[in-house]
């Protein structure tokens, strides 16, 4: 497989992933619920969907 093949998919695969990611975030959004997510430091988060998708909007 060339290079410029693998980057092609890992662009699809990461663009379906971010896809997949938005709707999930309506679709908890729509029904009031939570995302668990993390920090980065190793500390679990629960986080209403709406207000992650407000932040995404703002930026």
């Amino acid at each position: 497989m060339s290079e410029a093949y693998i980057e092609d998919f890992l662009q699809k695969v990461e663009s379906g992933l971010m896809e997949a990611q938005q709707h999930m975030l309506e679709e908890k959004a729509l029904h009031n619920s939570s995302v668990v997510v993390s920090d980065g430091n190793g500390c679990v988060l629960e986080i209403p969907a709406r207000k992650i998708l407000a932040e995404d909007s703002k930026s």
